[in-house]
């Protein structure tokens, strides 16, 4: 009963968004009481994007921020979005047809009162490129690798002129370190600015420098923490004149598609650094600059593939706080066994319990059959062999309810679709002819 009268909550505008056919939630926490993260979780070819993600895009009331992994989304529902006052931006870590840039060293602050860029914000970012996840078990390298790192993007920041504060100029210092050069450079700095984070960290290093073998090894860390950073599309990304700011996804309605690659994990560093940015940007945002700390237009970040593409530095603590300033999150999965790989047992549950509302699409994955049984209160084989035009789902204080997926072509704005153009042109009508007949669709606000 509660389920369906949330379903009813929703303002005169449709503030709402969908989870399976005829339910709906309202987006204003102050009506539902719950957080709008959603979990959903479905194999391939479940029905995540057509029966979740694209209709939650074409609800059109919030700002988004969405993994594009094919590289479809953008080209599918920009154009609709555009028509419902959107500004729509692409940014292609794979090829290089970015609408607009985006360049991580742009936000490392400055310190005015101390005259210096933020040491804070250079370690967030090379703890970003160089995490200790693949290094776990003995994380001393890694931990010299991002020291390496913090001098040289330090250098970048402190010596080099504004144009070539990007990672690509991080790339090519790295590139001299084992070069008189480098050190020619270091020596210089350490006379002019002494007390520089720059030269306080290479002086840190410089002792490596007599263990030849142990100095190559860590810069044979750092090199593959960097492998793949400066490609040609990704040196459009960093010096593309329109940067993208993230502020300004909270003040109007907008929509970033993140082009990426589903297959090549090179990149996966710098997916990770723009999330830990985005993230951090907007809550500065709404803390520091809006009323009740609240953004004016509310964000929804869409994670698809989320524990293939990238680990968010905190993002089990990161999920737990950013309610209050209207930051929503869509975690796509294909199981529970993924997001543990990735996060571990105890994080992976702390993400799970801060999204009120989960979808569970069916699948074959055993852990996860074994979780959703535990929710339902049924056999494991009864979760196995759910239908396929079914699903669970669960709101935090109701009771599991099997529900039948979504279908797109229900929904009022559909017609609005390429897809759906092509789909209702008859057999043999000309180009610009009207279609013999519409597919039928719901005319509710939410549908």
């Amino acid at each position: 009963m509660r389920d369906e009268r949330i379903s009813q909550m929703t303002d005169e505008r449709g503030n709402c968004r969908i989870l399976a056919k005829g339910v709906t939630v309202s987006n204003d926490t102050w009506i539902t009481g719950l957080n709008n993260n959603d979990l959903i979780i479905g194999p391939s070819g479940a029905g995540k994007t057509r029966g979740y993600v694209k209709p939650t895009i074409m609800q059109a009331n919030e700002s988004f921020v969405i993994t594009d992994t094919k590289g479809n989304l953008y080209r599918e529902m920009s154009p609709l979005l555009k028509k419902h006052g959107y500004r729509t931006l692409l940014i292609d870590f794979k090829n290089m047809k970015s609408t607009c840039g985006y360049n991580p060293l742009d936000y490392i602050s400055y310190d005015d009162e101390r005259q210096c860029y933020s040491e804070e914000s250079i370690m967030k970012l090379c703890t970003a490129i160089t995490p200790e996840a693949s290094y776990q078990k003995d994380p001393y390298w890694q931990n010299a690798a991002r020291q390496y790192l913090e001098c040289l993007v330090a250098y970048v920041m402190e010596c080099l002129p504004p144009e070539e504060h990007t990672l690509e100029y991080v790339i090519r210092l790295s590139g001299m370190m084992q070069t008189n050069v480098f050190s020619d450079l270091m020596r210089e700095l350490l006379t002019l600015d002494p007390d520089g984070y720059a030269s306080r960290m290479y002086r840190q290093i410089e002792g490596n420098k007599t263990a030849e073998k142990m100095h190559a090894s860590v810069l044979g860390i750092l090199s593959e923490n960097l492998n793949g950073l400066a490609t040609r599309a990704l040196i459009q990304v960093y010096n593309h004149p329109d940067k993208l700011v993230f502020e300004t996804i909270g003040q109007e309605k907008t929509a970033v598609f993140l082009s990426v690659s589903d297959t090549d994990r090179s990149q996966d560093r710098l997916i990770s650094l723009f999330y830990t940015q985005a993230f951090q940007a907007l809550c500065d945002y709404a803390d520091n600059e809006c009323e009740d700390s609240a953004l004016p237009v509310p964000v929804r970040f869409i994670l698809d593939d989320f524990a293939a593409n990238c680990v968010i530095k905190d993002f089990d603590n990161l999920i737990s706080v950013i309610r209050s300033r209207e930051i929503y999150v869509s975690i796509i999965l294909q199981s529970i066994s993924q997001l543990e790989a990735i996060y571990g047992p105890e994080k992976s549950q702390t993400i799970i319990n801060n999204c009120d509302h989960c979808l569970y699409l069916g699948g074959q994955d055993i852990r996860t059959a074994e979780y959703m049984a535990v929710k339902v209160n049924k056999t494991m084989n009864t979760i196995l062999n759910m239908p396929l035009d079914q699903a669970w789902l669960f709101t935090r204080g109701s009771g599991a309810r099997q529900v039948e997926k979504y279908d797109i072509r229900e929904h009022r704005r559909y017609g609005e679709l390429a897809e759906a153009k092509r789909l209702r042109r008859a057999p043999g009508t000309p180009e610009g002819e009207k279609p013999t007949k519409s597919p039928q669709r719901s005319e509710g606000l939410c549908a």
